[in-house]
């Protein structure tokens, strides 16, 4: 009887032995200081079809039936320079979803009064979204401040006409 007592309290102090030195064990962190990670630099999120009609005395937004919108945002990255997601969607809460199936487009990247264009092409199996990562190259320093636009044309199996074009442009500057 003696030894399987001995045996429990030995196995219950080496349990709480291993459980206390968990917490003393060094943790060395990866240090990421020399690697450059994406930062986001410019963002746009508004309704695909918005117009500004300026016939009237007055210019108001028009929007379209379906409430299709784009978000669009742009990353810096020393390494890579300047990305751009583009994405088109409906908000969860909106119904008919579109049935995309492509997008293509420009991304043109005004930076240092020099302009720099890339293209960017997606297809989609009827999605209720489609989005493109636009990788342009363009570098910049500190400080600079510049010019993402995004155009295109998306088609969607259920969009009166097949589809519709959109175009934005938002701010940047290079962090």
């Amino acid at each position: 009887m003696k030894n399987i007592y001995f045996k429990r309290i030995t196995a219950i102090v080496a349990l709480l032995a291993l459980v206390i030195s968990l917490g003393t064990m060094n943790v060395f962190a990866v240090d990421n200081s020399t690697k450059s990670s994406p930062v986001v630099i410019g963002e746009f999120d508004g309704l695909l079809s918005d117009c500004l009609n300026s016939n009237e005395s007055m210019p108001h937004t028009l929007a379209a039936v379906a409430n299709v919108r784009i978000n669009s945002y742009a990353t810096y990255d020393k390494d890579n320079g300047i990305q751009v997601k583009v994405k088109l969607y409906v908000p969860f809460f909106d119904f008919p979803k579109p049935k995309f199936t492509s997008m293509s487009g420009t991304v043109t990247v005004d930076l240092n009064n020099d302009a720099d264009t890339t293209s960017f092409f997606e297809t989609a199996n009827e999605e209720s979204t489609i989005e493109s990562d636009v990788d342009t190259g363009v570098k910049g320093n500190k400080g600079d401040k510049g010019t993402v636009s995004v155009s295109g044309v998306a088609t969607a199996s259920n969009a009166l006409a097949g589809g519709g074009a959109f175009a934005i442009s938002y701010p940047v500057t290079i962090p």
